[in-house]
């Protein structure tokens, strides 16, 4: 593989580029060590929602997640929603919206073929770090490591926030094992309440109508704010968006054992219809919860967590498996 690696801008803010034959990933960071772009060469084609603002707008710790530049791909650690931390001895710390690390400035260095990223947590004893390589031009791996340096377990949620674009004919594709859904988005939707549950991909709504949740366009409504998890954990370790009409699939695929929970959000930003595809290390959003339904994932004192993440770009007529080398079958 021809892999370059180079400073840039984007918009106002200094960046890396990396680039394969197939894709180029742009990565701020400064801003979270956020992945702003990932472009198709081939389709001269955005794969992330880009905001319409001329300007790059970062956002300051401590600060509601909707501050900052709602685009790209965002790392959210060690919760989603804001909550109170619920375990000694941090026990009642805030923890802030989307987390710690989204916002604050991470450290770099560069090789001839990857980037290895980092930060060190504010008001918890931890330190992440993420590399970034390909393993094939249309295929990338993100693989994480967090170290906690306490004398203390510590509880976490660890959740990719990536900004796909969706288009007329995008759909959701889960696992085989995923048979039902359950909503956690606090805003009114076509999933009803908080902790409804769903048969997967095919509902019923309050209002008796059907639909098909893994559709993400259809049908439209102002508005559209939709998360949910699969209620039980997948036997599998994938997920994917598809065009069902040209083949088009952005296919995920990571360790089941160390992500164990599936997430996915679908929306609108600025009119643009978004899907989150998110495997993520405990559910439910709020570390609070997730660790009283023994859903949130430890790190154990002075010990570490490591995962991956490969993101997979290609046209297939289906899929039926994303393997742990992004091959998808």
């Amino acid at each position: 593989m021809n892999i370059r690696i180079s400073h840039q801008k984007y918009k106002n803010v200094d960046a890396l580029l990396m680039e394969s034959d197939f894709l180029a990933i742009t990565i701020i960071p400064e801003s979270g060590a956020k992945i702003q772009n990932i472009y198709d060469k081939d389709r001269r084609k955005e794969i992330l929602y880009q905001s319409e603002r001329k300007e790059f707008r970062r956002s300051s710790y401590g600060a509601k997640f909707e501050s900052g530049d709602v685009s790209g791909f965002d790392e959210v650690f060690p919760t989603i929603d804001e909550c109170l931390y619920p375990s000694s001895p941090w026990i009642g710390k805030l923890v802030p919206d989307h987390g710690e690390i989204w916002a604050l400035p991470w450290t770099y260095t560069v090789d001839r073929k990857s980037i290895l990223l980092s930060v060190y947590g504010v008001k918890f004893p931890y330190r992440i770090e993420k590399k970034v390589e390909f393993l094939r031009d249309n295929c990338f791996r993100l693989s994480y490591k967090a170290v906690n340096f306490s004398d203390f377990d510590f509880d976490f949620i660890w959740a990719p926030h990536p900004f796909f674009v969706c288009e007329e004919h995008t759909r959701v594709v889960l696992p085989p094992s995923v048979k039902k859904v359950v909503s956690t988005c606090p805003l009114e939707n076509k999933l009803g309440k908080y902790g409804s549950i769903h048969s997967w991909p095919v509902t019923e709504t309050s209002t008796g109508e059907k639909y098909d949740i893994s559709d993400v366009l259809h049908p439209q409504y102002a508005g559209k704010c939709e998360k949910f998890y699969a209620v039980d954990r997948p036997l599998e370790g994938w997920c994917a968006l598809q065009d069902t009409l040209s083949g088009e699939t952005i296919g995920l695929s990571y360790p089941i054992d160390k992500l164990p929970y599936l997430g996915v959000w679908e929306g609108i930003i600025e009119d643009r219809y978004v899907t989150a595809l998110e495997p993520v290390t405990g559910a439910l959003d709020r570390l609070d919860v997730a660790r009283r339904a023994g859903k949130s994932a430890v790190i154990k004192a002075g010990s570490n967590y490591e995962w991956f993440l490969n993101l997979t770009f290609e046209t297939v007529n289906e899929i039926n498996d994303i393997d742990l080398d992004g091959c998808i079958k």
